[in-house]
């Protein structure tokens, strides 16, 4: 590990000589200077529809971009969002994170500006796009096809996020917002926990060690729920630029924006649902789920062009998200009220509550340059610190039973995880860089040669505090309006009501039942690269290349699971070939053929042996599992009827050895985990895009951005390959048969954009857009013995915004979200017939927006 220490330490040490060559290389050629200039100006409009296509059209690798303008237009204000409009990708309900061409979060990869970032939430390997606001992007690239530049880990794609460069006229503009949820609003009273604030910056510490051992019952906030404000949703942001010139050929360019914006949302149905094997309910609940989401955001992009050769950029980025969920649920829970009366009828009722307050800070810290130090030669360094603080402060959860013939209320017994406070912490420093040198030895032949690195340590430490009832049932009052009545210091203080304990014991023994359940990981990225691009002729042009990646990872824990704890240590060493070939038919067509290798490796929740425990169902890592490796190939046609259209046609496949998968596990509860499923996988499909204007005269134009994905999946399901290769872990399948389709894979997606666009007078403009949104069936978890996989059922959607812009600076927006309002319907397809798990809509948004730039 030190010489991987010491080659990325390098790469770093490295950068002060680049800054060194460009104060000191001279231009010589004026020529040259005018030259820059024009592609400065090209770049201030990098985010324009005509020049994503442009860039599209000329790229000798596969470009798919959603540009700014487009964004603006559709009033998408977040990343998660604007990657859904690309071709192949959809969103994954209840989070931010991307189907890209059927394959999820593992196997897919996020960049900003060319770097990769920590995810904000231990359960992904993704950062959760919906928190990165498009209104600091300039574009969000797609790269589904990979060449070396890029880093290995994925097969979906990698999304790149290219934060806003500011070049034009100083500026300052100030976004005002409002909207609501239908079934928000409609609520008498809005709850959320007790605790939180409404910005979100509040944070909940759990107690200390030294408190518990000497008070017992140390809990600062209240088990009650509570009332919050009508729940309204508001935004909030600033964004301004402006530039100097310094010296002769200097500019300084500097962007900054910032924002504030929360949002209420809540669902009511069937939520909390699980069956076993057998069909028979594990949890039958019906639940109400408050939901309240903040998001502050701040962004500085300083870009000094040093001379027409030589340019420096510095961004810096702080992401601060809460998520509050309060959920109250009724109905079934098997063990906690099976109780029957003389006719074998239930006469009980569970009433299960569960709080969740999450809170994340990201720093986000890059520095960049270019150099061209002659003709033929271009220096292009990247460095980053990324830091993530990620927490579940104060999950609360309790579990009491009604029986509806006494009309008491009272504890389950059985469980003293029934009732529990959790806190867990995820600590995340990431530094990454990127050194490659671009040499042209003539208009016909360039050669890349570069080196990346990365280091990640992640620290992860988690307590949960159970409440053990220590009184048989009916020797106590519990009111479930009013926990705090039952768990309180005064009845801790008795001795006989009930005790705290974690995993490891009672607190009364702080040494012992107060370490905290840990992960550590120590991961180490070394790869070197190389390209040769070269131009057969004007219509022919290839890059062949290769990238060596060396991980070497070491995860050190100790869980409930494995409480003596242990060390895994996983290298992986992977050869990754590529080759990208264009051939341009004639100015508006071009022929497409890219070919590669890349690999999938398991994420750090997958491999770290910890359970993670939702209403629906318990999760938990595998310490053997493998990294899969993908074999792809992609055939591409494109036309370009004119600058600002394109039709586009693409064929994919993708073989996988070792493929990975959420499965349910042979197991009495709900359980989930990770394993490699089979020998090999495959997925093959059809992509399809049209962006062209339908109608154009004047000032009038209407046109549409839309396109389709057909993807058919396959992975073999071998129970004994499972068996042989997880020998240290406790995974257990049977199933259900020897073939299905991959985990996540829809088998058609499409997009429909309808725009009308009309300008009058003097830079006034009306921009309407509808847009509609289709996903077919997929699998969330692959099923066993006689339990069916968990599907996802298909979903419909449809937006519209409205938004004008006047020439003194104001403007106006109207949009109308989910507009169809689908169920969202997650079933077991069982063999006698599908049981729904969750079923729930989410509502109608609407909203209306204020802009002035200055």
């Amino acid at each position: 590990m030190k010489a991987k220490t010491i080659s990325i330490s390098a790469l770093f040490l490295c950068m002060p000589m680049s800054l060194l060559l460009a104060q000191n290389t001279q231009d010589t050629l004026k020529g040259e200077k005018k030259i820059d200039e024009v592609k400065i100006i090209g770049n201030s409009k990098k985010g324009s529809e005509s020049n994503i296509i442009t860039t599209q059209k000329k790229a000798v690798e596969v470009i798919e971009r959603v540009g700014s303008v487009q964004l603006e237009k559709q009033g998408i204000g977040d990343v998660s969002v604007a990657v859904t409009k690309a071709t192949g990708s959809q969103k994954q309900e209840g989070s931010g994170q991307i189907f890209i061409r059927g394959l999820g979060d593992r196997n897919n990869s996020t960049t900003i500006n060319g770097l990769p970032i920590p995810s904000n939430d231990p359960m992904y390997k993704n950062l959760d796009l919906s928190i990165i606001k498009t209104d600091m992007i300039d574009f969000v690239g797609l790269e589904k096809v990979y060449q070396p530049k890029l880093w290995g880990d994925m097969s979906g794609a990698n999304v790149d996020i290219v934060t806003k460069v500011y070049t034009g006229k100083p500026y300052f503009k100030v976004n005002l917002g409002s909207s609501v949820n239908t079934n928000a609003i409609r609520k008498n009273n809005f709850y959320l926990q007790d605790g939180p604030d409404y910005f979100g910056f509040k944070q909940i510490n759990r107690p200390s060690n030294a408190r518990l051992a000497t008070q017992g019952y140390a809990f600062s906030t209240s088990w009650n729920n509570k009332e919050r404000l009508t729940p309204i949703n508001s935004n909030l942001g600033v964004d301004f630029g402006t530039n100097f010139k310094i010296g002769s050929q200097g500019r300084l360019s500097i962007f900054g924006y910032g924002s504030f914006d929360n949002d209420y949302t809540f669902v009511e149905g069937t939520i909390g649902s699980s069956y076993n094997n057998t069909g028979s309910a594990l949890k039958d609940l019906y639940g109400q789920e408050y939901r309240y989401l903040t998001n502050t955001t701040g962004l500085l992009n300083v870009n000094y062009r040093i001379n027409p050769n030589h340019s420096i950029n510095y961004s810096s980025n702080y992401i601060h998200t809460t998520e509050q969920k309060l959920g109250n649920y009724s109905g079934y829970i098997r063990d906690v009220n099976e109780l029957l009366n003389e006719n074998q009828e239930r006469i009980e009722v569970a009433n299960l509550r569960r709080a969740l307050y999450k809170t994340n800070d990201l720093f986000i810290n890059q520095l960049r340059g270019e150099h061209k130090l002659s003709d033929p030669l271009k220096i292009i360094w990247n460095v980053g610190y990324n830091r993530l603080d990620s927490r579940r402060p104060d999950r609360q959860q309790n579990i009491s039973v009604f029986n509806t013939e006494t009309g008491n209320n009272y504890f389950a017994n059985s469980n003293p995880g029934a009732n529990q406070r959790y806190f867990d912490k995820l600590i995340e420093n990431d530094y990454v860089g990127d050194l490659h040198a671009e040499y042209n030895f003539s208009d016909d032949l360039k050669v890349t040669l570069g080196y990346s690195g990365r280091m990640k340590d992640s620290d992860f430490r988690a307590y949960q505090y159970n409440f053990r009832i220590l009184q048989p049932q009916g020797n106590y009052y519990l009111d479930p309006q009013n926990y705090d009545g039952f768990f309180n210091l005064n009845n801790y203080s008795t001795g006989n009501l009930f005790q705290i304990s974690t995993f490891w014991g009672d607190i009364k023994d702080p040494q012992q039942a107060l370490k905290p359940q840990y992960y550590q990981s120590k991961l180490f990225n070394n790869a070197g690269y190389a390209n040769i691009e070269y131009k057969f002729n004007d219509k022919f042009t290839g890059q062949l290349g290769l990238r060596y990646d060396n991980l070497d990872q070491e995860i050190t824990y100790m869980t409930a699971i494995f409480s003596n704890g242990g060390i895994i240590n996983k290298n992986y060493s992977k050869l990754l070939p590529s080759l990208n070939l264009k051939y341009a038919v004639n100015d508006k067509n071009n022929l497409r053929f890219s070919a590669s290798k890349t690999y999938t490796k398991p994420l750090l929740i997958e491999l770290a042996p910890y359970e993670y425990e939702e209403i629906d169902e318990l999760s938990f890592g595998n310490v053997d599992l493998n990294p899969a490796d993908n074999y792809n190939v992609d055939l591409k046609w494109e036309w370009f009827p004119n600058r600002s259209e394109v039709i586009s046609v693409t064929a994919f496949g993708k073989y996988i050895i070792d493929p990975i998968a959420r499965v349910t596990v042979n197991s009495s509860s709900n359980s989930v985990s990770f394993v490699n499923t089979g020998d090999s996988g495959r997925v093959f499909g059809v992509e399809a895009e049209v962006r062209k204007d339908l109608y154009q005269v004047n000032n009038t134009r209407f046109y549409t951005f839309l396109n389709a994905s057909y993807i058919n999946s396959q992975q073999d399901l071998n129970n004994d390959k499972v068996v042989a290769e997880n020998p240290n872990s406790r995974v257990s399948v049977d199933f259900i048969k020897d073939k299905d389709k991959m985990q996540g894979a829809s088998d058609f997606l499409a997009n429909v954009n309808l725009g009308w666009e009309q300008k009058w007078g003097d830079k006034n403009a009306f921009d309407f857009v509808l847009s509609y949104s289709y996903i077919s069936d997929n699998i969330y978890a692959l099923g066993y013995q006689t339990k069916g996989n968990i599907v996802d059922k298909s979903i419909n959607t449809l937006d519209a915004i409205l938004k004008l812009k006047f020439a003194s600076g104001l403007g106006i927006s109207f949009t109308g979200r989910n507009l169809i309002n689908p169920d969202y319907k997650r079933v077991q397809a069982n063999d006698n017939g599908d049981v729904t798990v969750r079923s729930f809509k989410k509502g109608m948004n609407y909203g209306v927006g204020f802009s002035y730039e200055f």
